[in-house]
Protein backbone atom coordinates (compact mmCIF):
# COMPACT_ATOMS: atom_id res chain seq x y z
CA UNK A 1 0.00 0.00 0.00
CA UNK A 2 2.87 1.96 0.81
CA UNK A 3 4.74 1.76 -2.35
CA UNK A 4 1.20 2.37 -4.42
CA UNK A 5 0.30 5.52 -2.41
CA UNK A 6 4.39 6.72 -3.63
CA UNK A 7 3.80 5.75 -6.94
CA UNK A 8 0.72 8.23 -6.62
CA UNK A 9 2.16 10.72 -5.41
CA UNK A 10 5.62 10.85 -7.61
CA UNK A 11 3.31 10.52 -10.82
CA UNK A 12 1.48 13.54 -9.36
CA UNK A 13 4.76 15.15 -9.23
CA UNK A 14 6.19 14.99 -12.17
CA UNK A 15 2.99 15.56 -13.99
CA UNK A 16 2.75 18.98 -12.11
CA UNK A 17 6.12 19.71 -13.13
CA UNK A 18 5.83 19.21 -16.68
CA UNK A 19 2.53 21.06 -17.07
CA UNK A 20 4.40 24.18 -15.40
CA UNK A 21 5.52 26.95 -18.12
CA UNK A 22 9.11 26.21 -18.88
CA UNK A 23 11.87 28.74 -18.53
CA UNK A 24 11.42 31.65 -20.78
CA UNK A 25 15.12 32.76 -22.61
CA UNK A 26 15.83 36.48 -23.04
CA UNK A 27 14.13 36.65 -27.03
CA UNK A 28 10.99 36.02 -25.08
CA UNK A 29 11.10 38.17 -22.42
CA UNK A 30 12.43 40.51 -24.64
CA UNK A 31 10.91 40.96 -27.86
CA UNK A 32 12.28 43.08 -29.97
CA UNK A 33 13.47 41.42 -32.74
CA UNK A 34 13.38 44.60 -34.47
CA UNK A 35 15.90 46.07 -32.41
CA UNK A 36 18.90 43.96 -34.08
CA UNK A 37 21.17 45.43 -36.74
CA UNK A 38 23.35 49.03 -36.30
CA UNK A 39 21.58 52.10 -36.34
CA UNK A 40 23.38 55.12 -37.17
CA UNK A 41 22.86 58.61 -37.04
CA UNK A 42 25.23 61.96 -38.66
CA UNK A 43 25.50 64.84 -36.75
CA UNK A 44 26.30 68.52 -38.32
CA UNK A 45 29.89 67.77 -38.28
CA UNK A 46 29.57 64.58 -40.35
CA UNK A 47 30.38 62.74 -37.53
CA UNK A 48 28.79 59.22 -37.64
CA UNK A 49 28.00 57.60 -34.89
CA UNK A 50 26.57 54.10 -34.54
CA UNK A 51 24.63 51.88 -32.08
CA UNK A 52 25.26 47.73 -33.00
CA UNK A 53 22.83 45.33 -31.11
CA UNK A 54 23.26 41.60 -31.86
CA UNK A 55 23.26 38.31 -30.39
CA UNK A 56 26.36 36.62 -28.68
CA UNK A 57 24.30 33.84 -27.83
CA UNK A 58 21.43 33.29 -30.09
CA UNK A 59 18.25 34.25 -28.21
CA UNK A 60 19.92 33.72 -24.92
CA UNK A 61 22.96 36.56 -24.79
CA UNK A 62 23.12 40.10 -26.47
CA UNK A 63 25.51 42.91 -27.07
CA UNK A 64 25.37 46.32 -27.60
CA UNK A 65 28.44 48.14 -29.30
CA UNK A 66 28.50 51.98 -29.19
CA UNK A 67 30.87 53.95 -32.01
CA UNK A 68 31.68 56.95 -33.21
CA UNK A 69 33.45 57.38 -36.23
CA UNK A 70 34.46 53.48 -36.05
CA UNK A 71 36.14 53.61 -32.72
CA UNK A 72 34.43 51.54 -29.96
CA UNK A 73 33.23 54.13 -26.98
CA UNK A 74 31.31 51.44 -24.81
CA UNK A 75 29.73 47.81 -24.51
CA UNK A 76 27.03 46.58 -22.84
CA UNK A 77 25.97 42.62 -22.51
CA UNK A 78 22.20 41.99 -22.07
CA UNK A 79 21.12 39.17 -20.27
CA UNK A 80 18.23 38.15 -18.68
CA UNK A 81 16.88 37.22 -14.54
CA UNK A 82 15.65 34.50 -14.81
CA UNK A 83 14.22 34.26 -11.62
CA UNK A 84 12.43 37.76 -12.05
CA UNK A 85 12.07 37.63 -15.82
CA UNK A 86 13.89 41.03 -16.13
CA UNK A 87 16.18 42.38 -18.69
CA UNK A 88 19.47 43.38 -17.30
CA UNK A 89 22.26 45.46 -19.11
CA UNK A 90 25.93 45.87 -17.98
CA UNK A 91 27.45 48.77 -20.16
CA UNK A 92 31.57 49.49 -20.08
CA UNK A 93 32.73 52.89 -21.55
CA UNK A 94 35.99 54.60 -21.16
CA UNK A 95 35.41 55.91 -17.73
CA UNK A 96 32.29 54.93 -16.93
CA UNK A 97 30.23 51.69 -16.33
CA UNK A 98 26.46 51.00 -15.45
CA UNK A 99 24.12 48.71 -14.67
CA UNK A 100 20.55 48.94 -15.76
CA UNK A 101 17.00 46.98 -16.93
CA UNK A 102 15.11 46.94 -20.18
CA UNK A 103 11.47 46.72 -21.32
CA UNK A 104 9.82 46.34 -24.09
CA UNK A 105 6.23 47.89 -25.01
CA UNK A 106 5.70 47.44 -28.77
CA UNK A 107 7.71 49.09 -30.65
CA UNK A 108 9.17 51.06 -27.69
CA UNK A 109 12.05 49.98 -25.60
CA UNK A 110 13.28 51.97 -22.23
CA UNK A 111 16.45 51.28 -21.15
CA UNK A 112 17.18 52.67 -17.62
CA UNK A 113 20.68 52.77 -16.26
CA UNK A 114 22.29 53.67 -12.81
CA UNK A 115 26.02 54.83 -13.77
CA UNK A 116 29.30 55.42 -12.05
CA UNK A 117 32.23 56.98 -13.09
CA UNK A 118 35.88 57.59 -11.19
CA UNK A 119 36.71 60.72 -9.89
CA UNK A 120 38.83 63.10 -11.88
CA UNK A 121 41.13 65.64 -10.05
CA UNK A 122 40.09 69.62 -10.38
CA UNK A 123 43.10 69.68 -13.06
CA UNK A 124 41.43 67.16 -15.05
CA UNK A 125 37.90 68.40 -15.18
CA UNK A 126 39.40 72.66 -16.06
CA UNK A 127 41.97 70.93 -18.77
CA UNK A 128 38.38 68.69 -20.46
CA UNK A 129 36.46 71.87 -19.91
CA UNK A 130 38.53 73.85 -21.87
CA UNK A 131 38.92 71.16 -24.56
CA UNK A 132 35.49 71.16 -24.61
CA UNK A 133 34.80 74.98 -24.98
CA UNK A 134 37.34 74.92 -27.58
CA UNK A 135 35.57 72.67 -29.61
CA UNK A 136 32.26 73.96 -29.29
CA UNK A 137 33.41 77.56 -30.14
CA UNK A 138 35.62 75.89 -33.42
CA UNK A 139 32.01 74.28 -34.76
CA UNK A 140 30.27 77.12 -34.22
CA UNK A 141 27.92 76.03 -31.40
CA UNK A 142 28.57 78.41 -29.26
CA UNK A 143 29.94 82.34 -30.10
CA UNK A 144 32.51 83.58 -27.81
CA UNK A 145 30.04 85.28 -25.51
CA UNK A 146 28.99 81.66 -24.72
CA UNK A 147 32.54 79.88 -24.15
CA UNK A 148 32.71 80.20 -20.55
CA UNK A 149 28.91 79.00 -20.20
CA UNK A 150 30.01 76.16 -21.66
CA UNK A 151 33.05 75.36 -19.69
CA UNK A 152 30.92 75.95 -16.44
CA UNK A 153 28.50 73.37 -18.21
CA UNK A 154 31.20 70.92 -18.82
CA UNK A 155 32.55 71.31 -15.28
CA UNK A 156 29.11 70.47 -14.14
CA UNK A 157 29.11 67.01 -16.14
CA UNK A 158 32.34 66.00 -15.14
CA UNK A 159 32.35 66.69 -11.13
CA UNK A 160 29.47 64.23 -11.12
CA UNK A 161 31.01 60.33 -10.26
CA UNK A 162 27.22 59.12 -10.42
CA UNK A 163 23.75 59.18 -11.81
CA UNK A 164 20.62 57.82 -13.33
CA UNK A 165 19.75 57.75 -17.20
CA UNK A 166 16.59 56.40 -19.06
CA UNK A 167 17.48 55.79 -23.03
CA UNK A 168 14.57 55.55 -24.90
CA UNK A 169 15.05 53.73 -28.53
CA UNK A 170 11.01 53.90 -30.61
CA UNK A 171 10.73 52.03 -33.85
CA UNK A 172 9.59 54.28 -36.47
CA UNK A 173 9.69 52.41 -39.46
CA UNK A 174 11.51 49.28 -40.25
CA UNK A 175 14.57 50.72 -40.94
CA UNK A 176 14.01 53.84 -38.92
CA UNK A 177 14.18 54.38 -35.44
CA UNK A 178 14.22 57.68 -32.69
CA UNK A 179 16.35 57.59 -29.80
CA UNK A 180 15.88 59.69 -26.93
CA UNK A 181 18.61 60.25 -24.30
CA UNK A 182 16.70 61.71 -20.39
CA UNK A 183 19.18 62.38 -17.30
CA UNK A 184 17.46 62.61 -13.62
CA UNK A 185 18.62 65.88 -12.36
CA UNK A 186 18.89 66.99 -8.71
CA UNK A 187 15.26 67.42 -8.26
CA UNK A 188 14.87 63.56 -9.48
CA UNK A 189 13.15 64.14 -12.53
CA UNK A 190 14.25 63.17 -15.77
CA UNK A 191 15.66 66.03 -18.32
CA UNK A 192 15.80 65.04 -22.12
CA UNK A 193 17.55 65.81 -24.98
CA UNK A 194 16.49 66.95 -28.59
CA UNK A 195 15.60 63.03 -29.79
CA UNK A 196 18.21 61.73 -32.27
CA UNK A 197 16.82 60.00 -35.19
CA UNK A 198 18.79 56.81 -36.57
CA UNK A 199 18.61 54.68 -39.67
CA UNK A 200 19.28 51.00 -40.10
CA UNK A 201 22.87 50.83 -41.83
CA UNK A 202 22.17 48.16 -44.88
CA UNK A 203 24.71 45.14 -45.37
Amino acid sequence: MKKLTSLIIFVGLAFNVSGQDQPKNLKEVLQADWLIGTWETKNADGQVSSHTFSWKIEDVLMVKEYRVNGELQSFAIISLDVNEDKVLSHSYGNRRTSIGEMKVNGDKLVRTVNWKTKKLSKEQIESMAESYAANQLASGAVQEEGVEEAKQKARNYLQRTSGTRRHTYEKQGEDKMVMTHATKNTSGEFVARDPVTLTRKKE
